[in-house]
């Protein structure tokens, strides 16, 4: 496993090869293909009780006896952060595609785009796409920073950081 080494700046931005300063959007990197609480062990360093969660088209399935029993979020809607920690720490789980973003307050308007994202009052978007790659895009760069590291605890693999520079998503979405 090999680890890029980054400078922490506490204003979230690293020097960029042209001089200048990139902005940190969010951070990628891929877990594993299998059962487990990949939600939980993701967002440990997130207050889950203080937002609420926007779960959109997602396909992702509670595991019972070691079966795919049923879905994690069985439509999409909007669950309190209470209830969200609640069900991600009962079950174990197996993701496929997962779109979630957290709002402090009630959700402003659809997100299609990171610009969109930056608008609005979501706080916070993680994309699970195929099950193993893991896309999270943040407003605060402290609580990135703990994703960051977060992840690396984790020993989840490519961790990189997501700047202006190398973002190639055109949609915040996982489909």
């Amino acid at each position: 496993m090999i680890f890029r080494v980054e400078t922490f700046y506490e204003n979230g931005m690293t020097p960029s090869n042209e001089g200048g300063v990139l902005l940190r959007r969010g951070l990628r990197f891929t877990i594993p293909n299998q059962y487990g609480q990949f939600l939980k062990a993701i967002l440990s360093p997130i207050p889950l009780d203080s937002y609420q969660w926007n779960v959109v088209d997602e396909e992702s399935y509670i595991v019972k006896d070691g079966q795919l029993d049923r879905l994690l979020f069985p439509e999409s809607t909007v669950i309190d952060g209470h209830q969200f920690a609640e069900l991600l720490t009962q079950h174990e789980h197996y993701l496929i595609f997962v779109d979630i973003k957290a709002f402090h307050s009630n959700m402003s308007s659809e997100i299609v785009t990171y610009e969109d994202f930056l608008h609005s009052t979501c706080e916070f978007a993680l994309l699970v796409i195929d099950s193993q790659d893991v896309t999270i895009y943040c407003k605060d760069p402290q609580m990135l920073n703990s994703l960051y590291e977060n992840a690396f605890l984790h020993e989840f693999e490519e961790i990189a950081y997501i700047t202006s520079h190398n973002d190639s998503m055109t949609r915040l979405s996982c489909w």
